[in-house]
């Protein structure tokens, strides 16, 4: 009786160690992931690709709603594969909304450590009025997410011109002219 009972506290001790073993492998992996240097990497995309691939595409979402409405947009013959955000499976009003949302947290990848502009120099992120420029435009697609919330035309064309504005406001000192300007 003893030696059985000796037996299964030995299994015991040994399911224990195993878990034991596992958790402490498994934290040793999550401090190493926090620890890695993500930071360090180099974005991707520069400047004028990011702009192109995500800033122009979705700003144009909210813009349509100047000359169109949003509702009055039929889906696509299959709209999961649609290119179009305003014929995909999320659609009309809440494409735009989308969109409004991806511009206001995608202006945080304009403050990425890093980054080139496409004349190969780093972007401004030392300058005070690059950060003013890009929170204006946090702020200017939070009110065109808000305005698309109401499905109200007038308040997408003024959320637009917001947003428009903001753009311009930075095109206006940081892309002036020739490609070799770009971000002066």
């Amino acid at each position: 009786m003893q030696d059985g009972h000796n037996r299964r506290a030995r299994r015991a001790g040994m399911k224990i160690n195993w878990f034991m073993t596992g958790a402490a492998v498994l934290c040793a992996g999550l401090l190493m992931a926090q620890s890695s240097p993500r930071a360090t990497t180099a974005p991707a995309a520069d400047l004028n690709q990011l702009m192109r691939s995500l800033f122009f595409p979705h700003s144009n979402v909210v813009f349509f709603t100047q000359r169109y409405d949003p509702a009055d947009v039929k889906p696509a013959l299959e709209p999961s594969a649609s290119t179009d955000p305003l014929t995909g499976v999320f659609g009309g009003w809440e494409a735009v909304e989308n969109s409004a949302l991806t511009l206001a947290d995608a202006a945080d990848l304009l403050m990425t450590a890093g980054r080139k502009c496409s004349n190969g120099r780093d972007v401004p992120l030392a300058n005070a009025d690059w950060a003013q420029l890009v929170s204006g435009l946090r702020e200017a697609s939070m009110a065109a997410y808000k305005a698309a919330l109401t499905k109200d035309r007038d308040n997408m064309l003024k959320a637009s011109d917001v947003l428009a504005t903001s753009c311009s406001n930075c095109h206006n000192k940081y892309r002036p002219g020739a490609k070799a300007n770009r971000c002066r």
